[in-house]
């Protein structure tokens, strides 16, 4: 007889206690399937996506692109651009470092220029441009300055204003180069007129002048005045339409006090002004005065 074969047990049918462990090799295959398949739908749909969206992406990515270039370019301009004023700093430190090297070896000699330059253009404030006398800033500077000294002193302070008569119709008449010609002659008579080293003429305005006498009483004023009128009669500028005389002629008005505190330089300006007016208007080339 053959021998008798014992049974394999690998080719076997599953017994029914392994039952439970198949099935849960079978679930896990079917989740594990089921995961794949989501996985494969998702992609699917990513692809899907991208296909739809890739101009959308590519013009994103152009204009991205665009963009970087663009401000590229311009911190390359800023670049030069700073580079250029550091240079231009440089330089001007360097021309800064002469100057002052200069200043420090030549600074007396630069001290006397910009002193010098400094009166001249001081003077020439105070100066009028065309008659080369006071103007009326330093006058009414002058004015007050000596209205104060004069009142602690106690002392007499006058003041003469001028009017040439009729001069806008001389003006009209000989042109008015020769009406400024006029006014110079008039400029150099008042300041020839004063004597003391502490009186003052200036310009007061167009045709007035204006004079201020320190320590001079209201009398020796008018002897100044009546000069003045003498020296422009003297002149004999021609003056064929004035309604006073054929000749260039003054009305003036004077006016003098001691300063006291119950009053001021306008005070005194104020009572010149009046006697002027009175001047003019009583048939000018006149004198009148008054005291304040």
């Amino acid at each position: 007889m053959p021998p008798t074969m014992a049974p394999d047990p690998s080719t076997d049918p599953p017994s029914l206690l392994d039952l439970p462990e198949v099935l849960r090799e079978n679930e896990q295959l079917r989740q594990d399937n089921q995961q794949l398949r989501q996985e494969n739908e998702d992609l699917r749909i990513a692809l899907l996506t991208t296909a739809e969206h890739g101009d959308l992406i590519e013009a994103d990515l152009h204009s991205t692109n665009q963009r970087l270039q663009a401000e590229m370019a311009e911190r390359l301009r800023a670049e030069a651009t700073l580079k250029t004023l550091v240079d231009l700093i440089s330089r001007q430190k360097a021309d800064l470092e002469i100057i002052m090297h200069t200043i420090m070896e030549h600074g007396d000699t630069l001290d006397t220029q910009w002193h010098q330059k400094f009166c001249a253009a001081m003077v020439r404030a105070d100066i009028d441009g065309l008659t080369q006398i006071h103007n009326r800033r330093r006058f009414d500077e002058y004015l007050v300055q000596q209205w104060q000294d004069m009142a602690r002193e106690q002392s007499p302070l006058a003041v003469i204003l001028c009017d040439l008569d009729a001069f806008k119709i001389y003006n009209d008449t000989y042109g008015h180069l020769a009406g400024d010609t006029c006014l110079v002659q008039v400029a150099t008579v008042l300041r020839h007129c004063l004597h003391h080293a502490s009186d003052m003429v200036a310009r007061y305005g167009g045709e007035e002048f204006v004079a201020i006498l320190p320590r001079t009483t209201l009398a020796e004023a008018q002897v100044v005045a009546q000069r003045i009128q003498r020296e422009v009669l003297g002149l004999r500028i021609p003056h064929q339409f004035s309604t006073v005389a054929p000749v260039v002629t003054v009305s003036i008005g004077v006016a003098g006090t001691i300063p006291q505190p119950h009053t001021s330089s306008a005070d005194l300006l104020q009572r010149a002004d009046e006697q002027l007016y009175q001047a003019k208007r009583l048939g000018k080339n006149q004198i009148f005065s008054a005291s304040v």
